[in-house]
């Protein structure tokens, strides 16, 4: 057994997946610097710099992958203690005026174990010049899978908007292959005044993403391709919904 492999049979099933998430969220940002690079847009900063995964920051990925285990919880910063201590991880912690952020990078004996005790490949498959990277395609699949209803404006992770969202078409490396629809939504408030239950509603805005025709169109042509490059990604055939409809106004 090497040495990578026997640290992560040292680690408890909460650590491996605290570890497991910070690497993938660590690839993703490895994957969008290396993408960024062959669009022209390369990066000179140093690694530090576009390898920080923003823990417990609005949107993180980090925190829904685990939340979708189950293991996000006041122990968090235990587990992740237990992995700087080993070696896997580093962190820095910044105060806030609600709470402390904290950053996260991987160390190469995290990425090193991870890799040794799961079998992922240290090098990922070479994708065509067409197809998104692993984090995108994921998001594209989510958009999918909500349907005519759309996905919440929140449920999309992280800076995806920057990168697919029709809005930001005029920023270098955007591919506009999803929009955002307004909604006014019922919302009601109860307040207890003077011994009196007062109740009244109002509406507010919701946004929800759906694909563009040319979001449809891509994800159509080349669905095939993308299950057998990033397999273990829930990517639904597209439903009967016309390409094109008037699904609101876009912004």
């Amino acid at each position: 057994m090497s040495a990578a492999a026997e640290v992560w049979a040292g680690l408890n099933d909460r650590q491996r997946t605290y570890l497991r998430a910070l690497y993938d969220v660590d690839q993703a940002l490895e994957d969008e610097h290396r993408q960024r690079g062959a669009r022209g847009t390369f990066d000179p900063a140093p690694a530090r710099v576009w390898r920080r995964i923003s823990f417990n920051g609005a949107y993180s990925p980090v925190v829904s992958r685990l939340r979708a285990a189950g293991v996000y919880d006041t122990g968090a910063g235990a587990t992740l203690a237990a992995l700087r201590e080993r070696g896997l991880i580093s962190s820095e912690t910044t105060p806030g005026v609600l709470t402390d952020m904290v950053d996260v990078w991987m160390t190469r004996a995290g990425r090193a174990a991870v890799r040794a005790g799961t079998g992922v490949p240290a090098a990922r498959t070479a994708r065509p010049r067409w197809a998104l990277s692993e984090w995108l395609w994921r998001q594209m699949a989510a958009v999918a899978r909500a349907g005519e209803d759309g996905l919440l404006a929140e449920q999309l992770a992280s800076t995806t908007h920057l990168y697919l969202d029709a809005g930001h078409g005029d920023r270098r490396g955007n591919r506009a292959y999803l929009r955002t629809e307004q909604r006014m939504v019922p919302v009601t408030y109860r307040h207890r005044m003077y011994g009196n239950d007062q109740t009244w509603t109002t509406s507010q805005p919701e946004y929800r993403y759906h694909l563009t025709d040319a979001g449809r169109a891509h994800y159509a042509e080349h669905l095939g391709a993308y299950r057998e490059l990033y397999p273990d990604i829930d990517a639904p055939d597209l439903d009967v919904q016309a390409a094109g409809a008037d699904l609101g106004p876009a912004r």
